[in-house]
């Protein structure tokens, strides 16, 4: 049993971000396809890190609830990835399995950034655990640095 999880806050420090990407807002006509995107991209930390139940992905209703604030970006009718942001905070970047690595959480990270900085947010943070390794590169190879991180008592078994 693991007995913490570090997280890390980041905070961005980097330069004005313009993004040129079109992202629609969430509705559940793309459900399926996001929560699948979700729980592939969740999978693999989720189970080393052993936070259970495993698929933990928000219900139809929970998503409904957050619509307004979730983004969806797709290429040629394929839904890539998405992100969310509330308030100043930059939440749950996922890319589909079969387009990492190609650069679109990066295009994606930098639509939220644009988008955040244009609204006259600041500052600019997410929370990624040290697991994500991948991830914290990306965001400090994208302007984010490490604020604070802290260790989070291992949940158990959490029933959703």
């Amino acid at each position: 049993m693991i007995n913490d999880i570090i997280l890390h806050t980041m905070e961005h420090n980097g330069d004005r971000v313009r993004s040129t990407i079109f992202m629609q807002k969430y509705s559940d006509d793309y459900y399926d396809d996001y929560k699948q995107i979700y729980e592939d991209c969740f999978y693999k930390m989720r189970s080393e890190l052993e936070l259970y139940p495993i698929n933990a992905g928000d219900s139809k209703e929970e998503l409904q609830e957050k619509a307004n604030n979730i983004y969806l970006y797709f290429e040629d009718n394929i839904l890539i990835g998405s992100v969310a942001i509330f308030d100043n905070e930059i939440d749950e970047l996922i890319v589909a399995k079969g387009h990492q690595k190609k650069g679109y959480g990066k295009l994606i990270l930098n639509y939220a950034i644009s988008r955040m900085q244009e609204a006259n947010i600041s500052p600019i943070i997410l929370q990624v655990t040290d697991w994500n390794k991948g991830a914290i590169k990306l965001y400090q190879d994208n302007g984010f640095s490490i604020v604070k991180t802290e260790s989070i008592k291992h949940p158990g078994i959490v029933r959703k």
